[in-house]
């Protein structure tokens, strides 16, 4: 039955790497209109649901494979550092298909997703450790509900950070359109999200909203696509604009940075973040909470400022002061999106620094 598991969890990686390409793929053959919309081609739909239909049978393996570990063990399956990556790649998938995919329709979004998903997977496939029973430090049923409300807050942090990121991309774009066209933007405005893109500038030329996207942001971002779309997007030769029908871009240039007039708006994104992030601090303050009951059964203590729970405690501050600045000061837009940037970095270090290299009460979880 471990055997099975562990079969599927690599039979679930290979179907979300196929299903991130297929993404992707979507989006190289998807028409962007000057008005921003979005026209996808007869490849383009086909491959979005080829896509969809991967990662949906990816995210049936994944699960099967975490049922069976579990079944073999006879516990959860949290019980170590490979286990917890998993699953909270395969709670990440999961939530971008709902949420994303089905209930905001953000299909060209989850290219990304899958690929933050496949960067966990692979990172506790270097952290593999064979199906066991759990260490006996572990063995409470304050286990199964401290481990789990931590582990499921952190897949849905981790799309938070990915609309987070996202964000400032679409965002120091827009800017860029708005600084060109001469309209600007108000110190409330996220990014350029209100200025007519169309608009023209100063010396008479027209901006084109989605090419325009292109030409002022910096080909640092999106450098992670996969490198088999620079074939793709060269062999369509890139976006076809609604004015005239004109083919701009396409080869190397644009394949760096094609993704960006696919996505929404920056004012969309932050909103995004905001809510996901906002949905995931309860869970996550519930976590600690359990985490302090726990430590108080096992250790005599409910806190004791050992690193893992420093760490938590550092990541906790840095959301709450995120949802405090949106709440209380209206902070919108770059601002609270680099302490969101921030708190998700926390929650990294926590995650991986604390359990494989500071020694403390928690280094059992390595």
């Amino acid at each position: 039955m471990a055997e099975l598991s562990d079969a599927l969890f690599y039979t679930a990686l290979g179907l979300y790497a196929l299903a991130m390409t297929g993404y992707f793929f979507a989006m190289a053959f998807t028409r962007v209109t000057v008005d921003g919309g979005l026209s996808s081609t007869r490849a383009g739909v086909r491959a979005a649901r080829v896509a969809t239909v991967l990662a949906v049978a990816g995210v049936t393996a994944h699960a099967g494979s975490s049922v069976l570990r579990g079944i073999d063990t006879g516990r959860i399956p949290l019980g170590n550092m490979f286990e917890y990556s998993s699953i909270i790649a395969l709670l990440a998938v999961s939530g971008g298909l709902v949420v994303l995919q089905a209930r905001y329709g953000h299909t060209h979004l989850m290219g990304f997703v899958l690929a933050a998903a496949a960067l966990m997977m692979g990172a506790g496939w270097l952290l593999f450790v064979p199906a066991g029973p759990l260490v006996p430090a572990l063995e409470s049923y304050w286990f199964n509900i401290h481990v789990t409300a931590m582990v499921g807050s952190a897949s849905i942090f981790m799309l938070a950070f990915l609309a987070t990121a996202l964000y400032l991309a679409r965002d120091t774009a827009e800017r860029r359109v708005a600084a060109r066209s001469g309209a600007g933007f108000g110190a409330g405005t996220v990014g350029a999200a209100s200025v007519n893109l169309a608009d023209r500038t100063s010396d008479g030329t027209t901006i084109t909203s989605p090419l325009e996207l292109r030409r002022v942001l910096s080909p640092v971002w999106f450098v992670v696509v996969p490198g088999a779309l620079l074939a793709l997007y060269g062999w369509e030769g890139g976006i076809r604009g609604a004015a005239g029908g004109a083919v701009i871009g396409g080869g190397l240039g644009a394949w760096a940075w094609y993704a960006l007039p696919h996505l929404p708006a920056a004012a969309e994104l932050d909103t995004l973040a905001y809510r996901i992030t906002a949905f995931a601090m309860p869970i996550y303050t519930f976590g600690v909470i359990c985490g302090a009951i726990w430590a108080e059964e096992a250790w005599g203590r409910y806190w004791g400022w050992d690193p893992k729970e420093t760490g938590a405690f550092f990541t906790w501050v840095l959301y709450a002061a995120y949802l405090h600045a949106r709440a209380t000061y209206g902070w919108r837009g770059r601002r609270a999106a680099w302490i969101g940037v921030a708190a998700y970095v926390g929650l990294l270090v926590t995650y991986f620094a604390v359990n494989l290299v500071v020694v403390g009460l928690h280094s059992y979880a390595t």
